[in-house]
């Protein structure tokens, strides 16, 4: 009986997410059709089935995460679930004896780990097992809450989050009335509640999705483990943004929109290409100098931050990367991108200038070498003939590994970034 297994689904994922079931039990499955939708730690993907006939099962629920190569479903010719079909008939009372032990492909889905991707199982007082979703574990462990206390609601008697919930719910309302009364000390005042007592009904647990896991992950990991040293410098981009009003009004309507950040993005690519050292990266005690210059952009999601990324900006035109970049900004937006879309960048933008921020440090995106914070453009007066006169400055700090770049190397590439965007005609070449 064919099985569909959880599926590698990009170069760095180890587990996966069911987000939908487009399919329930029953329905009939074309080899190609897609299943169901499943969250990585990139992007949310599709899984298609490599087989036709009746989905005869479902092993993963939405929401419960397994690890690569575990079976999530299985698809046969409808003999397995025209088997099951009797039981809606039975009396509720011999259901509710059924539900206590599930079915063999259950069983059988994973084999029992440590790891919290697969479904997780204990052994109670008197032998038996007692099934827990993964969620569920990791909310019994921060409670310290004994399992065998806990009666599942889940498919065939597993323990899910609401069980626990409703068990914490039931704790708090219950606590008063529970509390011992102290006897009076004259020496000494009255005992307080523990701090965490209290500060458990003032909080919320938010369980991390898989993407924003590997955010956290990895943003750690390049705190702890690469050397960051940190570059400002300060543009006049008062004639890049009248070449961008120019742009703009010769595009018309429904015409391709240049942003500020596009042509920041066609200024790095063309330093890059200047300045190919920067365009590296460091691994096993030797220097990666890439060949093609893929700028990536960070982008504000919902669920945390994507780094879509434009490959091959250097011999890109301004027009076709401002058309790239809201391509990739609206699938980010609606959950689309794919792996391939924020996969190869060799080098970083974090513009929050349209959030007013004036000035800030972005982290390395590993294992690029750096990357690029943009702050708000704003009016200043300047010198200009020993005159002051009003322009649009805006502040720039280069993040790099200090083990690829030294300070004068990122100081060379921003003077070059600077040259260009205060140069912005440059960018049209």
């Amino acid at each position: 009986m064919p099985e569909i297994s959880m599926p590698r689904l990009s170069d760095t994922m180890q587990e996966g997410t069911i987000t939908h079931w487009l399919k329930k039990a029953g329905d009939e499955v074309k080899k190609g059709e897609i299943l169901a939708e499943v969250e990585t730690d990139k992007a949310n993907m599709e899984i298609e089935s490599f087989e036709s006939g009746i989905l005869e099962q479902i092993l993963v629920q939405e929401g419960e995460t397994a690890p690569i190569g575990q079976a999530i479903a299985i698809v046969g010719d409808g003999a397995g679930t025209k088997q099951a079909a009797p039981a809606k008939t039975e009396a509720k009372s011999e259901a509710k004896v059924a539900q206590s032990a599930p079915a063999a492909p259950v069983e059988v889905a994973a084999p029992q780990s440590n790891t919290s991707t697969r479904e997780a199982s204990t052994t109670s007082k008197d032998g038996g097992r007692i099934k827990v979703s993964p969620l569920a574990r990791r909310i019994a462990e921060e409670h310290s809450i004994d399992l065998q206390q806990i009666q599942g609601t889940g498919p065939g008697g597993r323990i899910v989050r609401d069980d626990l919930q409703d068990y914490l719910e039931k704790q708090r309302t219950a606590a008063p009335a529970a509390q011992p009364v102290a006897e009076p000390q004259p020496t000494t005042p009255a005992a307080q509640p523990a701090p965490t007592a209290v500060a458990a009904e003032d909080v919320e647990i938010i369980p991390l999705t898989n993407m924003q896991k590997t955010i956290v992950r990895r943003l750690t990991e390049a705190k702890q483990t690469v050397p960051h040293i940190y570059i400002s410098n300060e543009i006049d981009m008062t004639d890049a943004l009248a070449l961008r009003q120019q742009f703009n009004a010769s595009a018309g309507e429904g015409g391709v929109k240049v942003s500020v950040n596009d042509l920041i993005i066609k200024a790095c690519a063309l330093a890059l290409e200047k300045f190919p050292e920067v365009n590296s990266s460091y691994k096993d005690n030797q220097f990666l100098r890439h060949k093609h210059i893929n700028i990536g952009m960070a982008v504000d999601v919902p669920n945390g931050l994507v780094v879509p990324v434009i490959r091959d900006a250097n011999i890109k035109g301004v027009r076709s990367i401002a058309r790239e970049t809201k391509a990739l900004a609206e699938k980010a937006r609606n959950n689309k991108l794919t792996v391939n879309d924020m996969s190869g960048g060799t080098f970083s933008i974090s513009n929050l200038g349209m959030m007013d921020v004036t000035e800030f440090k972005a982290i390395i995106n590993p294992p690029e070498a750096g990357i690029l914070a943009i702050g708000a453009t704003r009016k200043v007066f300047v010198p200009v003939d020993g005159q002051p006169v009003v322009r649009d400055m805006m502040n720039t700090t280069i993040s790099a590994d200090h083990r690829v770049l030294g300070g004068a190397a990122c100081a060379r590439f921003l003077q070059e970034v600077k040259r260009l965007l205060q140069n912005p005609y440059s960018l049209l070449g």
